[in-house]
């Protein structure tokens, strides 16, 4: 697990972030959530780039955020997200592969998993920002992990994530649990650069995870100044 580097380092393609929702539950919130306990939870406002800042709080020039910026897990929820116009890969190295963004001024933990058909799930770790004053989250580095399977290479192709809320985190309002912003693939190969098998033989592929495909282009996209 990686630490976010400075705000002002941050820069992401905008195909490298996650194009669909695919499965979600709100998880349960603490009664002071009340009638807005679902104000929040629009899983869509996770996709795409991110657009919270420090300054989307309730002491912040901006008021606190709504529910256009980002979605609410409440306590045990969870969110599963896929590329569609790129796949994540290891990177080979010990910097980070995939980022996820979390809002609010509370560093709230979640657990981070990763799947090549939406079936079979690896876990990469906890996600937690260092500091509240983190706006950009924490990158994930998933070499780690697909170094502890046999069936897994830096080559096989993930399109899917799924974040859950860690369990301890905060549920009191309609905000509860982790918050999350936006979810990218920082090391990662353009769809249109892997050849797409026919039909009939898809589904043997992606449950082998992809590996050995040929001739792959990664594109490791730079967290420095």
């Amino acid at each position: 697990m990686l630490l976010a580097p400075a705000a002002s380092a941050m820069s992401f393609d905008p195909s490298s972030y996650a194009d669909a929702v695919v499965d979600y539950s709100n998880g349960t919130y603490g009664a002071e959530a009340g009638s807005n306990a679902n104000w929040t939870h629009d899983p869509n406002a996770a996709l795409g780039a991110e657009n919270w800042t420090s300054e989307m709080t309730t002491r912040g020039s901006l008021g606190g955020w709504n529910k256009d910026i980002g979605t609410s897990l409440g306590q045990n929820g969870f969110l599963t997200v896929e590329f569609t116009d790129n796949y994540l890969v290891g990177g080979g190295d010990d910097a980070a592969d995939l980022w996820i963004f979390e809002i609010g001024s509370a560093v709230e933990a979640m657990k981070v998993e990763i799947s090549t058909d939406n079936e079979t799930w690896y876990e990469v770790g906890i996600a937690e920002r260092q500091n509240a004053q983190q706006e950009f989250g924490i990158g994930m580095d998933i070499d780690a992990r697909i170094a502890a399977e046999e069936s897994l290479s830096l080559d096989t192709l993930f399109r899917y994530v799924r974040v859950t809320d860690g369990g301890t985190n905060k549920y009191q309002n309609s905000k509860a649990g982790a918050d999350i912003d936006a979810i990218a693939a920082i090391s990662s190969v353009n769809a249109d650069e892997v050849d797409v098998p026919e039909p009939t033989s898809l589904a043997a592929l992606f449950a082998l995870g992809l590996a050995g495909v040929p001739a792959l282009k990664k594109r490791k996209q730079s967290t420095d100044a």
